[in-house]
């Protein structure tokens, strides 16, 4: 109970992008404090450094997300994360990129899956006030579980991402994803985020988080469904 109280008092921080820039060094780093009902419930305090650099139509990032989690009933903490690589050339409606990921999340019972992605991207609206864009890649996984198992599976990505500007300072985001598995009939992942994001001043963002994941084939005595709550002060440069 006592990490839990003082983890609540720690100020959240979470994914949140600088102001745009035409060239340069971009990118944040968070604290932060997630919430997920999966088996139990779960507290999670995180880690989160970002960097951003865009030349003219090309941008590469760098992510690094980690997770110290305190679950109900249980003293030791358990940690889970994610570290990114993506490689995107973009023009004002077309893009394309590359991806490389690394995950482990020991409340998913995955011990570690690498990912590498390729794919290409259309700007439907590019205006303002709202930006919409459709998305297809093309994954190849090698994940191993806590049992030592391993899977190789080659999955397509759909993705539909928007951003609405309510307010000079307000934003809505949504980042949708849908993963089916070419080689298995029936396997598939979603995963749904909303974001509320109020901008504070040039360094500090305000944001509301829900994130739903969901499963068809989830390890053994994991469910197919959990979602994140996160509420999130960011700076970023």
């Amino acid at each position: 109970m006592l990490k839990v109280i003082v983890l609540l008092f720690i100020s959240t921080f979470t994914f949140a992008f600088s102001s745009e820039k035409t060239d340069g060094f971009s990118g944040n780093f968070d604290l932060g404090l997630n919430y997920t009902q999966n088996i139990d419930n779960i507290l999670q305090f995180n880690n989160v450094f970002l960097a951003n650099y865009k030349h003219k139509k090309s941008a590469v990032s760098l992510n690094n997300n980690i997770s110290f989690i305190s679950q109900t009933g249980k003293e030791e903490m358990l940690n889970k994360g994610v570290q990114d690589f993506k490689y995107s050339f973009n023009t004002n409606e077309l893009g394309a990129d590359f991806t490389f990921q690394h995950l482990y999340d020991i409340s998913r019972s995955i011990k570690r899956r690498w990912t590498t992605g390729i794919g290409i991207s259309y700007a439907v609206i590019t205006s303002d006030i709202e930006k919409a864009r459709f998305g297809i890649s093309a994954l190849r996984e090698i994940e191993t579980s806590l049992e030592e198992n391993q899977e190789i599976n080659t999955r397509m990505s759909g993705s539909i991402n928007f951003t609405i500007k309510l307010l000079d300072n307000l934003e809505l985001i949504s980042k949708n994803h849908y993963q089916p598995n070419i080689e298995k009939i029936g396997d598939f992942r979603c995963k749904a985020n909303l974001t509320l994001r109020i901008r504070i001043n040039s360094n500090f963002l305000f944001s509301l988080n829900n994130t739903f994941n969901y499963d068809s084939f989830p390890k053994l005595e994991i469910p197919e469904i959990d979602y994140q709550l996160i509420n999130s002060l960011s700076y970023t440069f």
